[in-house]
């Protein structure tokens, strides 16, 4: 048995294997759809290489045209299962790049290419697909080591691609079917065989990530406060450990929110009153603060909103619309008559100052707020080495 008859069966099995293990994952926890995107992908990569394996190689028709948009069409989906993993999509610009290049290298048609530039182009090709994509994973490359790896993987690949594409512009393929023969016995097998490494790394990859995904789903279903469906304290905890993990870049500020006079809500209407008012304004709290970062509840009428980096500029109008949403929510029952208000204390968290000093300080302002008479938004402020507690509201 030739090398690349035993190519062509090895790869194709280990493509269905990763596509079944996959898609068993994706079926046992349907939350994954990393799982799904990644069992698609395999699965298309695996008729892919079967194709290019049992078709003759002494022309071009449409069977490798088949193989290889298939294989175009297999990396959009293992791409789509690393984006999955932080909700998002592949860009239409790789899905254009499949498009255009699956009709570029067309056989029998008026454009239909020399085999030498074909050649070139299905692996430049390749490349474009896969770089379109890294600036979102690189935008995610300090969510965790896998994320890293992640990125790593890909960006090999597209090198690999690329580098594919050289090697093909310098060792051009003759037109003659005896030229063809040769290529794909020779350097097309090489090709093949670096791509092969690449999938099963992609694979393994793959399989790391969601069953991190998987870790990190069953510790997060601990982090819930049952109450509000807001995080509870252990939540607010890892994303500080996340965030210090990430150097500093993923938590740009910090409100603390304290809802006033609560223990007389529980000690006239009860503890259901009280929990119907925590309830209310957690979900209040989840629709205002949830667009711009994390809500948690962490003491009896205490939470805590960490605001991303990127909206941490507007973080005096998010303190001040929690104030106004919390009084102005409407009760039933023997609530109707009662008003809920809440201090408010934020801190812009600046370069160096750790989460929890943050916290600390926004703590202080709601302290502030409080003495200042209650339903009132206080800025903890760092002016050089001193900390300035200014009324807002």
């Amino acid at each position: 048995m030739s090398a690349g008859t035993t190519f062509f069966i090895l790869i194709p099995a280990m493509y269905a294997i990763f596509s079944l293990s996959l898609g068993l994952i994706a079926l046992a926890d349907r939350r994954l759809p990393a799982a799904r995107w990644a069992s698609l992908g395999f699965m298309i990569a695996c008729i892919s290489i079967t194709i290019d394996g049992y078709r003759d190689h002494s022309r071009i028709d449409w069977w490798p045209w088949l193989s290889i948009t298939t294989h175009y069409f297999a990396l959009l989906a293992m791409i789509q299962a690393f984006l999955s993993r932080h909700g998002r999509q592949t860009g239409r610009t790789a899905l254009a790049i499949a498009i255009v290049g699956s009709l570029l290298v067309m056989p029998d048609v008026p454009w239909a290419p020399q085999y030498w530039l074909r050649a070139v182009a299905v692996q430049a090709i390749g490349a474009a697909i896969i770089l379109s994509a890294l600036p979102v994973m690189w935008s995610f490359r300090r969510a965790s080591t896998i994320d890293r790896i992640a990125l790593f993987i890909t960006a090999s690949a597209c090198f690999a691609y690329a580098a594919r594409a050289v090697i093909a512009l310098i060792n051009p393929v003759g037109q003659t079917t005896q030229a063809l023969r040769e290529f794909y016995s020779g350097l097309a097998l090489v090709f093949h065989m670096t791509s092969a490494v690449t999938g099963m790394l992609v694979g393994i990859v793959l399989m790391m990530s969601i069953g991190y995904d998987m870790l990190r789903s069953r510790i997060e279903e601990t982090e819930i406060d049952p109450l509000t469906k807001l995080g509870n304290r252990r939540r607010l905890d890892r994303l500080i450990a996340d965030d210090e993990e990430a150097g500093g870049a993923q938590i740009g500020a910090v409100i603390v929110i304290d809802l006033d006079h609560f223990k007389k809500i529980n000690d006239l209407y009860g503890h259901d009153a009280g929990d119907v008012v925590l309830q209310r304004v957690g979900a209040r709290l989840a629709t205002l603060l949830g667009p711009f970062g994390e809500v948690c509840r962490t003491g009896g009428e205490e939470f805590v909103a960490l605001v991303g980096h990127d909206y941490a500029p507007g973080t005096s109008a998010l303190a001040l619309a929690v104030r106004e949403a919390v009084s102005a929510l409407a009760f039933d029952g023997p609530l109707a008559e009662t008003r809920v208000t809440a201090s408010v204390g934020f801190h812009r968290r600046a370069t160096g100052v750790e989460v929890k000093a943050a916290i600390h300080r926004a703590d202080q302002a709601v302290y502030c707020a409080k003495a200042d008479g209650r339903d009132r938004v206080v800025a903890a402020i760092s002016d050089g080495n001193l900390q300035v507690l200014k009324a807002v509201a």
